[in-house]
């Protein structure tokens, strides 16, 4: 038997719900959550398009993760937001953006949603997420869709979050620690060695390696040291 296999979305049970997604080496794949290889998936391809268009409502773009060394996409700013927290978390080992489809009966409905992140974790199960502005997030018909995808994620032991924003001091915070993401592309770059001392500081912090508290904002002397 296969480690994965078809399936259609007439479901018996939670981990019958069919389960669609692109491989990283571009295969498309159906199967369902009972029967789908985790950690390929985890490291899937978008099942959607990010599009964008003049005069759009969202904000759309591409965020480089440190985490995944590449590109992930996003389709608004709190969907950015989120994006930040997961590349500063060290637990987090992998980002993937609109991971897959999933597909099954809820009852007397047929419901099919392809939620915003899935991230993998250490010691942990993966984090699927679905990201909404609180306004919506509470509405009747958004409610549904996600605690039947919580139900679904459950029935494989995987975690479900539905994020609708964070502190914006602590994502102030986090952006700045950013700089030094990529501290050692400046290691022989002449014109970057007065700044040598604050890339140090900026990356230590990011990386963990020196006590940061995020809930307060960040001053000119944590970054440089007192003058």
């Amino acid at each position: 038997m296969s480690a994965e296999q078809p399936c259609c979305v007439t479901t018996n049970t939670l981990l019958d719900t069919e389960l669609r997604y692109v491989a990283d080496d571009g295969t498309e794949v159906t199967t369902s959550v009972r029967h789908v290889d985790q950690a390929r998936v985890a490291r899937g391809l978008p099942v959607r398009k990010i599009r964008s268009r003049a005069g759009q409502r969202h904000y759309s773009g591409l965020f480089w993760s440190a985490t995944t060394q590449g590109h992930v996409p996003y389709e608004s700013r709190l969907e950015l937001d989120r994006l930040w927290l997961a590349d500063f978390d060290s637990s987090v080992t992998w980002i993937a953006a609109q991971p897959f489809w999933m597909s099954g009966r809820d009852g007397d409905a047929l419901r099919r949603h392809a939620p915003d992140f899935m991230l993998s974790r250490v010691g942990a199960p993966p984090l699927v997420v679905d990201v909404k502005p609180a306004q919506f997030a509470t509405k009747a018909e958004v409610e549904v869709v996600f605690r039947w995808t919580r139900e679904v994620c459950a029935s494989r032991g995987w975690a479900y979050e539905v994020w609708t924003g964070g502190d914006p001091v602590i994502l102030a915070n986090i952006r700045a620690l950013a700089v030094g993401r990529r501290r050692s592309l400046f290691a022989h770059d002449p014109a970057a060695l007065s700044m040598s001392t604050g890339l140090a500081r900026l990356g230590d912090g990011w990386e963990g390696l020196t006590v940061t508290n995020l809930k307060t904002p960040l001053s000119v002397s944590d970054v440089w040291g007192s003058p």
